[in-house]
């Protein structure tokens, strides 16, 4: 918990419309933990060079029947549980995700069904680990329309289904899990104006391969995931932090006001990069759930807000700043207050 009071900020509204504000978080992670040992001996490398070059212990690996629609069920119930809201009375349901291999149908249908949200709409937003950072961009719109009152966000990826465990560039750096935020119509706006933008150009820095084009043939091999890894540090750790400043002027606060930084749990050496050009003073709570969840995709901003919350670290109505990216690139920023 931040050990002396801060001032609140006041944000600016988003966009016209009914404002919206977050009402409650819920998490669900695996029940198995994976330490670094039990994945680096057959990579050829230590515990210690995984901790060192990415910040991350553990992670977890979801189970045959840990699915992506029943992890992200189990982060709704909580989330809404948290928030108060009855899952009727739910209008959207957004599921966050890059890693359903099905492709087709999406899940939040699905994620709906099993919660009995049998009033709400939905669908899934696919933006790679961007992708809640998007939703709730959606979410705020549903409910300035007057579409909802209520939206339940979810994010949820098995990411050991498209890792190759052979690879060290990517089979120690994922985990699974999924994380949930309710966003429910509100008297004051719980969000600043979202800063977001795409980059075109390096569309080939995290692919799976080979893609579904493959299926023409009659031996398709199961896609893996592949990254340039060099390629992505480099933009993930200096791009970012002006697009962090312009959200937070958007909103109109400083980082006097600010009592969290909650950026994509890539890995810890990019936090750090992003914090050492931010310069956030000391009483501002970077998080860090990087280092016991592993990178989550769409599911890390949430599940790092969660344990933020969950622990202490933070207070309700403490304003933090997401950053949210993903390949493709895109990515968005914005000042939220918390539940």
């Amino acid at each position: 918990m931040t050990a002396d009071p801060i001032p609140t900020g006041v944000l600016a509204r988003p966009m016209p419309g009914r404002p919206s504000a977050l009402r409650g978080f819920g998490a669900y992670r695996p029940a198995r933990v994976v330490e670094n040992a039990e994945i680096t001996d057959h990579l050829g490398i230590t515990p210690d060079w995984v901790r060192s070059r990415t910040g991350i212990e553990r992670r977890g690996r979801a189970a045959a029947d840990e699915t992506i629609v029943e992890m992200a069920f189990r982060a709704g119930t909580r989330a809404l549980a948290r928030a108060g809201v009855k899952a009727d009375d739910l209008g959207s349901v957004l599921l966050a995700t890059m890693t359903n291999i099905r492709q087709v149908p999406c899940l939040a249908p699905a994620v709906a069904r099993e919660l009995g949200a049998s009033r709400a709409g939905g669908y899934d937003v696919n933006a790679a680990c961007g992708g809640f950072s998007l939703a709730l961009t959606a979410a705020t719109g549903h409910i300035a329309a007057g579409h909802a009152d209520h939206v339940l966000v979810v994010a949820a990826e098995r990411t050991s289904d498209i890792i190759d465990a052979g690879d060290r560039g990517t089979s120690a750096l994922f985990g699974d899990g999924a994380a949930a935020a309710v966003v429910s119509a509100a008297d004051r706006p719980g969000f600043g104006p979202v800063v977001w933008g795409t980059e075109g150009t390096a569309e080939d820095l995290f692919t799976l391969a080979p893609d579904l084009t493959g299926s023409r043939d009659e031996h398709v091999t199961r896609p893996r995931a592949r990254m340039r890894g060099q390629a992505l540090y480099l933009w993930a750790s200096t791009a970012p932090a002006p697009i962090v400043e312009e959200a937070m002027r958007a909103a109109g606060v400083s980082w006097n006001d600010v009592a969290a930084f909650v950026p994509h749990q890539a890995n810890a050496r990019i936090t750090r990069a992003l914090v050492d050009a931010l310069r956030p003073p000391p009483h501002v709570v970077v998080a860090d759930s990087v280092r016991h969840d592993g990178n989550t995709g769409a599911a890390s901003i949430p599940l790092a807000i969660e344990r933020l919350l969950s622990t202490e670290r933070v207070r309700s109505g403490d304003l933090a700043v997401l950053m949210g990216f993903g390949v493709g690139l895109t990515w968005a920023a914005q000042v939220v207050r918390l539940p």
